[in-house]
Protein backbone atom coordinates (compact mmCIF):
# COMPACT_ATOMS: atom_id res chain seq x y z
CA UNK A 1 0.00 0.00 0.00
CA UNK A 2 1.10 3.78 -0.82
CA UNK A 3 0.26 6.06 1.57
CA UNK A 4 1.15 9.89 2.34
CA UNK A 5 0.14 13.28 2.90
CA UNK A 6 -2.47 14.16 -0.38
CA UNK A 7 -3.41 17.89 1.17
CA UNK A 8 -4.96 19.64 3.83
CA UNK A 9 -7.80 22.00 3.89
CA UNK A 10 -7.73 25.30 5.26
CA UNK A 11 -10.77 27.99 5.88
CA UNK A 12 -9.27 31.13 4.42
CA UNK A 13 -11.37 34.75 4.69
CA UNK A 14 -9.77 36.24 1.47
CA UNK A 15 -8.72 33.62 -1.47
CA UNK A 16 -6.42 35.48 -3.49
CA UNK A 17 -4.60 37.27 -0.43
CA UNK A 18 -4.05 33.45 1.04
CA UNK A 19 -2.78 31.69 -2.83
CA UNK A 20 -0.14 34.74 -2.73
CA UNK A 21 0.54 33.57 0.78
CA UNK A 22 1.26 29.90 -0.04
CA UNK A 23 3.12 30.45 -3.70
CA UNK A 24 5.61 32.25 -1.20
CA UNK A 25 5.92 29.49 0.78
CA UNK A 26 6.56 27.17 -3.01
CA UNK A 27 2.98 26.15 -3.90
CA UNK A 28 1.67 26.31 -6.88
CA UNK A 29 -1.67 26.39 -8.08
CA UNK A 30 -2.91 23.33 -9.36
CA UNK A 31 -5.98 24.35 -11.36
CA UNK A 32 -7.28 27.97 -12.05
CA UNK A 33 -9.53 29.12 -8.60
CA UNK A 34 -13.35 28.23 -9.18
CA UNK A 35 -16.33 28.12 -7.04
CA UNK A 36 -19.08 26.38 -6.32
CA UNK A 37 -22.41 27.66 -6.58
CA UNK A 38 -25.03 27.23 -4.02
CA UNK A 39 -26.58 24.10 -5.76
CA UNK A 40 -23.22 22.21 -6.43
CA UNK A 41 -21.79 23.47 -2.21
CA UNK A 42 -24.95 22.02 -1.20
CA UNK A 43 -24.10 18.54 -2.75
CA UNK A 44 -20.09 18.76 -2.25
CA UNK A 45 -19.49 20.94 1.09
CA UNK A 46 -22.78 20.63 3.29
CA UNK A 47 -23.77 24.27 3.15
CA UNK A 48 -25.67 26.44 0.94
CA UNK A 49 -23.64 29.18 0.26
CA UNK A 50 -21.18 29.79 -2.40
CA UNK A 51 -17.62 28.21 -1.75
CA UNK A 52 -14.40 29.58 -3.73
CA UNK A 53 -11.81 26.87 -3.91
CA UNK A 54 -7.92 27.30 -5.02
CA UNK A 55 -5.87 24.19 -5.38
CA UNK A 56 -2.07 24.24 -4.86
CA UNK A 57 0.76 21.82 -5.13
CA UNK A 58 4.03 21.56 -3.15
CA UNK A 59 6.93 20.41 -5.43
CA UNK A 60 6.93 16.82 -3.36
CA UNK A 61 3.67 16.28 -4.43
CA UNK A 62 1.35 17.35 -1.29
CA UNK A 63 -0.94 20.29 -1.69
CA UNK A 64 -3.34 22.17 0.12
CA UNK A 65 -6.64 23.53 -0.54
CA UNK A 66 -7.87 26.79 0.19
CA UNK A 67 -11.71 27.17 1.05
CA UNK A 68 -13.14 30.97 1.20
CA UNK A 69 -16.81 30.39 2.50
CA UNK A 70 -19.59 32.72 1.76
CA UNK A 71 -21.08 33.85 5.21
CA UNK A 72 -22.25 32.61 7.82
CA UNK A 73 -19.95 29.84 7.18
CA UNK A 74 -21.23 26.05 7.56
CA UNK A 75 -21.47 24.91 11.04
CA UNK A 76 -19.11 22.36 10.56
CA UNK A 77 -16.63 24.55 9.43
CA UNK A 78 -16.62 26.46 12.50
CA UNK A 79 -13.77 26.65 14.68
CA UNK A 80 -13.31 23.58 17.06
CA UNK A 81 -12.46 23.80 20.64
CA UNK A 82 -8.88 24.58 21.08
CA UNK A 83 -8.23 20.90 22.45
CA UNK A 84 -9.63 19.90 18.78
CA UNK A 85 -7.65 21.46 17.05
CA UNK A 86 -5.02 20.67 14.42
CA UNK A 87 -1.73 22.57 16.13
CA UNK A 88 0.08 23.55 12.87
CA UNK A 89 0.88 22.25 9.07
CA UNK A 90 4.57 22.08 8.93
CA UNK A 91 5.82 22.99 5.33
CA UNK A 92 9.39 21.32 4.48
CA UNK A 93 11.05 24.62 2.56
CA UNK A 94 15.10 25.15 1.10
CA UNK A 95 15.85 27.72 3.13
CA UNK A 96 14.09 28.56 6.40
CA UNK A 97 15.19 32.39 6.96
CA UNK A 98 14.19 33.44 3.44
CA UNK A 99 10.78 31.35 3.54
CA UNK A 100 10.24 33.43 6.60
CA UNK A 101 10.87 37.13 5.30
CA UNK A 102 8.58 35.66 2.27
CA UNK A 103 5.55 34.84 4.43
CA UNK A 104 6.19 37.67 6.67
CA UNK A 105 6.27 40.33 3.84
CA UNK A 106 3.08 38.91 2.73
CA UNK A 107 1.31 39.20 5.93
CA UNK A 108 2.33 36.31 7.87
CA UNK A 109 2.59 36.69 11.68
CA UNK A 110 6.53 35.06 13.18
CA UNK A 111 5.82 33.55 16.40
CA UNK A 112 9.11 32.55 17.16
CA UNK A 113 11.56 35.87 17.69
CA UNK A 114 13.83 33.98 15.72
CA UNK A 115 14.56 30.54 13.15
CA UNK A 116 15.97 28.03 15.33
CA UNK A 117 18.15 24.93 14.87
CA UNK A 118 17.21 21.37 16.51
CA UNK A 119 20.23 19.18 15.54
CA UNK A 120 20.49 19.36 12.05
CA UNK A 121 16.92 20.74 11.28
CA UNK A 122 16.52 24.95 11.46
CA UNK A 123 12.72 25.16 12.21
CA UNK A 124 10.63 28.40 12.79
CA UNK A 125 6.45 28.64 14.10
CA UNK A 126 4.72 31.64 12.06
CA UNK A 127 0.94 32.30 11.59
CA UNK A 128 -0.86 32.58 7.77
CA UNK A 129 -3.07 35.70 7.63
CA UNK A 130 -5.86 33.61 8.74
CA UNK A 131 -4.19 32.42 11.74
CA UNK A 132 -3.16 29.16 10.40
CA UNK A 133 0.00 27.93 12.57
CA UNK A 134 2.57 26.80 9.91
CA UNK A 135 5.71 25.24 10.67
CA UNK A 136 8.82 25.48 8.36
CA UNK A 137 11.71 22.92 8.32
CA UNK A 138 14.45 22.63 6.06
CA UNK A 139 14.18 18.77 6.32
CA UNK A 140 12.23 15.90 6.21
CA UNK A 141 10.09 14.56 8.97
CA UNK A 142 12.54 11.60 9.15
CA UNK A 143 15.53 14.35 10.35
CA UNK A 144 13.47 15.67 13.07
CA UNK A 145 12.57 11.99 14.39
CA UNK A 146 16.18 11.49 14.50
CA UNK A 147 16.65 14.01 16.63
CA UNK A 148 14.46 12.85 18.99
CA UNK A 149 14.59 9.12 19.15
CA UNK A 150 17.92 8.79 17.23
Amino acid sequence: MTAGLHHLGVRVAELERAVAFYRELGAEPLAREFTLDPAAAALAMNTDREVRVALLGFPDGSGIELFEFGEPAPQWCAPPEPAARLPHLGIRVDDVDAALARAEAAGGQRLWNRPKQWGPVRVVYLRDPDGTVLELLDAPLRAVADVVAP
